[in-house]
């Protein structure tokens, strides 16, 4: 009698395990397609959406149809899986099994390379692209379970990190800096407030020198400036690393440039500060679509910004505007 009631307890526990893996990929395909559903909708009413930090908005700014759209196709393929095991499990065909496997590895090497552009790309961590990718895992594993299958897994797990390790092969676009970061150095012409200019240039531009030379004669009168170097050269670092201890930089450094243009690169240590201003602007002008220096950015007010290209239109604004009491002609 005992021997009786222990097979069927082992009996009932078999089926209680039998019953749970044949629903669990089920429950959890519904589940994820539950979640991109609800952040779909969230979005679409202008609500907060369930992703906690600010990388899924920059993320978001990457896809091309939208972050809407892309949730949207999250949604539907979880929709579509689910429905795919729902009708497996019912009917127990072979060709339904296939199917399920053939999209669900799609699915893991859709999410793979999505993950790979994040963390190799653009360097950005979106907290509901890795919550998808670990739905897809945890369905794969509860799929290789109920098939009994573990090549089924090794599969997955296979498609899943070739798209992700594919995206390290590739060079991607560079991030454009915020105009804030390309700065070398800092000089207040006055205490009033006024615009923020941003002055791109290059110690081997002569048009560059001009602008300097008549910065240097005539000192601005207002406005903050924020001076950008170009030069990424060791010689040229070097160069910058000594305006940076250049005794006229903190008074008159466009004057501090000039000395340092015209005298041989001494054998100061390059400094960190100055390759990654150099870096910075570069990247931020090849981004933005300008093709050389001289070059002034104004933000005259948070909302408007004027962008001067050439010597000679940006000696004539800063005259017209009264930053400059003269200018240099050449």
């Amino acid at each position: 009698m005992k021997r009786e009631r222990k097979i069927n307890v082992s009996e009932n526990t078999e089926e209680r395990k039998s019953l749970i893996r044949s629903y669990l990929p089920l429950v959890l395909a519904t589940a994820a397609a539950l979640l991109l559903s609800l952040e779909y909708w969230l979005q679409q009413a202008g609500y907060q959406g369930l992703c906690p930090t600010a990388g899924c908005a920059v993320v978001g700014t990457y896809v091309k149809y939208g972050e809407i759209a892309f949730i949207g196709m999250g949604a539907a393929f979880f929709w579509v899986l689910a429905g795919l095991l729902f009708l497996s499990r019912r009917l127990d065909k072979g060709w339904l099994w296939m199917l399920v496997a053939v999209v669900l590895t799609a699915g893991l090497a859709f999410d793979g390379g999505i993950l790979g552009f994040q963390h190799f790309g653009i360097k950005e961590t979106c907290i509901l692209c890795y919550a998808v990718g670990l739905a897809l895992f945890l369905i794969l594993f509860a799929y290789g379970w109920m098939r009994r299958s573990l090549a089924a897994v090794v599969m997955g797990v296979a498609v899943w990190s070739a798209a992700f390790a594919s995206q390290a092969m590739f060079v991607f676009p560079e991030k454009t800096p915020d105009l804030r970061e390309t700065v070398l150095t800092s000089w207040r012409a006055s205490e009033q407030p006024g615009p923020q200019l941003y002055y791109f240039f290059s110690l081997h531009c002569p048009f560059c020198t001009h602008v300097l030379s008549s910065l240097a004669a005539h000192p601005p009168q207002g406005g903050e400036w924020h001076l950008v170097p170009l030069d990424t050269q060791p010689a040229d670092q070097r160069k910058l690393a000594a305006f940076l201890d250049h005794p006229l930089v903190a008074t008159n450094p466009f004057q501090a440039i000039l000395d340092v243009e015209r005298e041989p690169a001494s054998d100061m240590e390059i400094q960190p500060q100055a390759v990654a201003a150099a870096n910075n602007g570069g990247a931020f002008l090849r981004n933005s679509g300008y093709r050389g220096v001289p070059l002034l950015i104004v933000q005259e007010t948070p909302t408007r910004r004027v962008t001067l290209q050439g010597r000679d239109p940006i000696l004539n604004y800063l005259l017209e505007k009264r930053l400059i009491p003269f200018r240099l002609f050449f």
